[in-house]
């Protein structure tokens, strides 16, 4: 509760700090691997179970004021896993999802060199099936809706181009093997993401 407060209040202060500067628009896109944890679902046609990668593209907004900014942003992601389906046949399954990140920035340098570092919460929204079938009969159920926590830090140069590395945590998760009924739940840290972020600020 302490520390959910804490962030509240930064995020507040960087808000009224940044309501009298100019949004800046960005389009922003990267790459990401995710190190995953679906070994705990007991299930042999699943073969990415531990890595996996995507892509992410999407707009943007900022607005700084001194040292301390807010970023908001609405991205496209999609990641694949590798598997067998209910004909034993290879399958690159995927995954899209609606990511809205919303983060504190702390920038410190020159307007055509700084450094930023930025944490916060991230919403993840699933757009396609929750539910995903293997050969073996198991199936693998996520939420439709994922809560993440987000840290990151890049450099800024000439004010037009961020380079940023995030890493990414969910606060919470859930998977389900229907088949055996065994819940994996509300369990922290089952996948780790890095992302490789690249803006362009206009």
């Amino acid at each position: 509760m302490r520390k959910s407060r804490f962030i509240l209040c930064l995020f507040v202060l960087a808000l009224s700090v940044c309501v009298s500067a100019q949004p800046r628009f960005n389009i922003r896109g990267g790459l990401s691997l995710t190190s995953n944890d679906i070994s705990r679902i007991n299930t042999e046609s699943v073969q990415d179970k531990e890595n996996y990668s995507g892509f992410f593209i999407g707009p943007a907004l900022t607005a700084e004021g001194g040292l301390l900014g807010i970023d908001f942003g609405l991205l496209y992601q999609q990641t694949k896993m590798k598997g067998l389906d209910e004909l034993g046949q290879e399958q690159t399954y995927r995954q899209e999802f609606l990511e809205i990140p919303l983060s504190l920035r702390v920038k410190i340098g020159f307007q055509k060199l700084c450094v930023i570092g930025q944490f916060g919460p991230q919403w993840n929204v699933n757009l396609g099936d929750v539910k995903t079938y293997f050969e073996d009969g198991d199936e693998i159920e996520s939420d439709k809706f994922i809560t993440t926590g987000n840290i990151g830090a890049g450099v800024r140069l000439f004010d037009k181009v961020e380079a940023m590395l995030n890493f990414n945590v969910p606060w919470k998760i859930i998977a389900d093997n229907t088949d055996d009924f065994q819940k994996m739940g509300d369990l922290i840290g089952d996948y780790k993401t890095v992302q490789f972020v690249l803006s362009w600020r206009f």
